[in-house]
């Protein structure tokens, strides 16, 4: 039931910080069908668009100085693709309903505690790595707005339209503080209720694949051992393990595709973000010769937060491609050759292998918008292609 824990446990805190309920048991998390419910999600997503929007306005009219500028700049792109991920998510509840209850049983019956026990680990160093530099990021813009503070200028987090450079005002700085509050519960709703709940969903699909190719291996030897002594009933048993282990196939190919509908544009959205804002601020930290040690760690940290995350999607997506054409082996060589052939009404399963097989053959290979391969390669392109346009204008 591990992959019920996981799940269900990042679902509660997704209800707290206000997202909503997209667990699959009803009244077992939270109802947030509640006019209080409603009034708390709907007041934290105004706030959240009110600072990107005047984010975006500081960017296009704002008359800052070239640092917060930049920062003004770089923030608005990246808030507003985090609301556009936040409503991308919104609007796929049910289906993410449907999807956690596949998640929990497609396989649970066969999924060894060695290899939960592996799972469990990997869930955590990749969130380890990714809220590590997610809020070392946040914490040295924070710190940054406190060393301005102290230098005789004002704390500022996120650069926003209103108040102006030069209001100084008891005003003006209630509002930077309030702007810095929505900044970090806005972070909170994007690094919990929508990153990494990605994450975890691609690697618990992967282990799916690594469970049900165990299991075609296991059925192989248990046919092994039993043919010697009853080739009859060894047949039969594995005939039957192997419809069931087909089955379980199908389930997780539909799950790949509700994974690419759920979440392929939040996939996609961080695709562009992380190429798009790590170009410029590489730039930025290139040519600026008078960044202090925070503000250079500032952006160094938000580069390498969206780097990391756009690895997590793009690599755990392409091992679960790399998971699923394994089983094309552990299918064919479950031992059907050894059957005798069967006549009607029994089943034959040496003509139930041909079509599973083929299906095994055809690559999984998720996919952003129809367009962009999510996979090791498309990582690698990115970082290349960022490489060389960084050298070229630099």
């Amino acid at each position: 039931m591990r992959n019920y824990v996981i799940l269900r446990t990042f679902y509660e805190k997704i209800f707290l910080f206000g997202s909503g309920n997209f667990w699959y048991e009803e009244n077992e998390i939270g109802d947030d069908s509640t006019r209080y419910y409603k009034a708390y999600k709907a007041t934290l997503f105004t706030l959240y668009g009110l600072m990107t929007a005047l984010e975006v306005m500081g960017a296009i009219f704002g008359d800052f100085p070239e640092d917060e500028k930049q920062d003004c700049i770089a923030l608005a792109v990246a808030h507003t693709i985090v609301m556009l991920k936040i409503f991308s998510i919104d609007a796929n509840t049910k289906l993410i309903r449907t999807m956690n209850r596949n998640m929990v049983e497609i396989c649970e019956p066969y999924e060894q505690q060695k290899l939960m026990e592996e799972k469990f680990r990997m869930v955590k160093v990749n969130l380890a790595a990714y809220f590590t530099t997610v809020w070392g990021s946040t914490f040295c813009f924070v710190l940054e707005g406190f060393r301005k503070l102290y230098q005789d200028s004002h704390f500022v987090t996120a650069v926003t339209y209103y108040p102006s450079y030069n209001d100084n005002t008891i005003g003006a700085t209630m509002f930077r503080l309030f702007i810095t509050v929505v900044l970090l519960a806005m972070m909170v709703t994007m690094t919990v209720c929508v990153d990494c709940i990605i994450v975890v969903y691609l690697i618990l699909l992967k282990y799916k694949f690594i469970a049900l190719r165990h299991y075609f291996e296991n059925l192989a030897e248990e046919f092994s051992k039993m043919n010697q002594a009853n080739p009859r009933l060894a047949a039969e048993r594995l005939t039957d393990g192997f419809v069931e282990g087909v089955k379980m196939h199908i389930d997780l190919l539909r799950m790949a595709e509700d994974i690419d509908q759920a979440f392929g544009t939040v996939m996609a959205l961080q695709l562009c973000l992380s190429s798009g804002s790590a170009v410029s601020l590489l730039l930025q930290f290139a040519v600026n010769d008078n960044l202090t040690f925070v503000a250079g760690m500032k952006i160094l940290l938000f580069i390498l937060a969206i780097f990391i995350l756009l690895g997590l999607f793009l690599c755990n997506a392409g091992e679960i491609t790399y998971q699923a054409s394994l089983l094309t082996d552990a299918i064919f060589y479950c031992g059907w050759h050894a059957c005798a052939p069967q006549t009607p009404p029994q089943r034959d399963i040496r003509r139930l292998v041909v079509l599973p097989c083929a299906q095994s053959q055809r690559p999984l290979i998720m996919k952003a918008f129809n367009m962009f391969e999510l996979s090791y390669g498309t990582f690698l392109q990115v970082c290349y292609l960022m490489k060389s346009y960084i050298i070229n204008n630099k």
